[in-house]
């Protein structure tokens, strides 16, 4: 590999692990808020919505910036915004998060969007192993900070991290008309990560059972099951490979909402996001393209809106109901493009 496509693999992976820190830490604080439910987990979801938003700008941002100052300034708004987000307004607390989420739609974007050019499945599954990683330092920060508004003001570490921008490859962007995604790619990412939008309810699920290390334990295992893919597709086959990580997430998952078990969680937490790193090729597959997986990405992190928020009505069944469907919609995908797993997408 090289050092150039060494220096785009840390970044792209940097832009993805810092903006979901900042995206994904109110989860583990959402009982310091004292709402209602339902208002406690729009605070935490509503930044998914805001993903769409930046997706579709980053198009004319990265245009109009290029890659580099996309990453400086994506990362900087991320600082900016923890800060700002250390409020308990509820309004303003509505309108930065849904900024945030803005903000990483745009990170995000560009983190695919680099990974994906460079053609390697290393740095593509390093990438999205980035939302893993991004979880493993929000539950450490609420282990040692406690408190969401020192949490929020955590995120100010975005800022040093965006002077890493002159190490961003330099696309070449084509002023043109946006490239809308084909439905089937969004729907690919909307099952894949259903999982990841369900766990937004685990930390209230376990954190009276002492769960908060096993949830945390759940998300290490997943780092290398990002990245096992590939070999095990090369072991077991495309289809087979599919069939372990979406049976074993539908199982897992109903498992763990009905029962809170946090030894359930780690099995479900390692295997449901080991499939996000499935998603890019596969979503590939199905006609997305790099400068526009990210607007596929971002559209369907709507569910991270709707699947904790309607699920926290009940989330016994709901949340069994959206999991179980995901996978075997997922699986039955995958099946229809067998070599999607091996794709190099260039």
């Amino acid at each position: 590999m090289s050092i150039n496509k060494t220096f785009s693999g840390v970044t792209s992976f940097i832009a993805y692990t810092l903006a979901t820190y900042v995206l994904v830490a109110p989860a583990f604080t959402v009982k310091q808020f004292e709402l209602p439910s339902w208002l406690a987990f729009l605070i935490v979801s509503i930044p998914f919505g805001g993903r769409v938003i930046g997706s579709l700008l980053y198009q004319k941002v990265v245009t109009f910036l290029g890659s580099r100052l996309t990453f400086l300034t994506s990362l900087f708004a991320l600082g900016l915004l923890s800060v700002g987000s250390s409020t308990f307004n509820v309004p303003a607390l509505i309108v930065l998060r849904l900024s945030v989420g803005v903000a990483f739609g745009i990170a995000t974007s560009l983190a695919v969007e680099q990974a994906v050019r460079s053609g390697n499945r290393l740095i593509i599954a390093l990438t999205m192993s980035g939302w893993a990683f991004g979880w493993i330092g929000g539950a450490f920060s609420y282990l040692t900070l406690g408190e969401w508004q020192l949490i929020a003001l955590s995120g100010i570490i975005t800022l040093p991290f965006s002077m890493l921008y002159k190490k961003v490859n330099v696309f070449s962007v084509e002023v043109g008309k946006l490239g809308i995604p084909s439905l089937s790619s969004i729907l690919i990412f909307f099952f894949s990560f259903e999982p990841a939008f369900a766990l937004q309810l685990a930390p209230e699920l376990v954190e009276n059972q002492g769960g908060m290390t096993w949830l945390i334990l759940g998300y290490i295992v997943a780092v290398p099951m990002y990245i096992f893919v590939p070999a095990i597709s090369s072991l077991l086959g495309e289809s087979r490979t599919a069939l372990l990580y979406t049976m074993t997430s539908a199982i897992s998952g109903v498992a763990f909402f009905l029962t809170a078990s946090p030894y359930v969680l780690v099995v479900f937490t390692a295997f449901g996001l080991g499939i996000n790193s499935i998603a890019p090729r596969l979503a590939s597959a199905y006609g997305a393209s790099a400068r526009n997986m990210g607007i596929a990405l971002n559209t369907a992190a709507l569910g991270g809106v709707v699947v904790p928020v309607i699920s926290s009505f009940d989330i016994k069944f709901i949340a069994s109901l959206f999991t179980a469907l995901s996978m075997v919609i997922l699986l039955v995908m995958s099946v229809k493009k067998p070599n999607a797993l091996l794709v190099r997408t260039a």
